[in-house]
């Protein structure tokens, strides 16, 4: 089973804006456990980012924010 640490190994190690199923895949994990990664990723302090609008074709988009970039 995939950590919050797996998580931002993968983001940092591919600098790229992932979709989820992209991010599912790479962590083989489902959707919601990929929420759940996000959010303890997010309590620990890592800026994970969710972008989702006409830039990005209206799909989901996710990518580290700040420092980690």
């Amino acid at each position: 089973m995939a950590s919050e640490m797996d998580l931002i190994r993968v983001l940092q190690n591919r600098a790229k804006v992932w979709t989820p199923t992209e991010l599912c895949n790479a962590l083989d994990v489902h959707v919601i456990e990929l929420v759940r990664l996000m959010d303890k990723a997010r309590k620990q302090g890592v800026e994970v980012c969710v972008v989702n609008g006409e830039r990005t074709g209206n799909s989901g988009k996710i990518f580290l924010g700040g420092e980690h970039v």
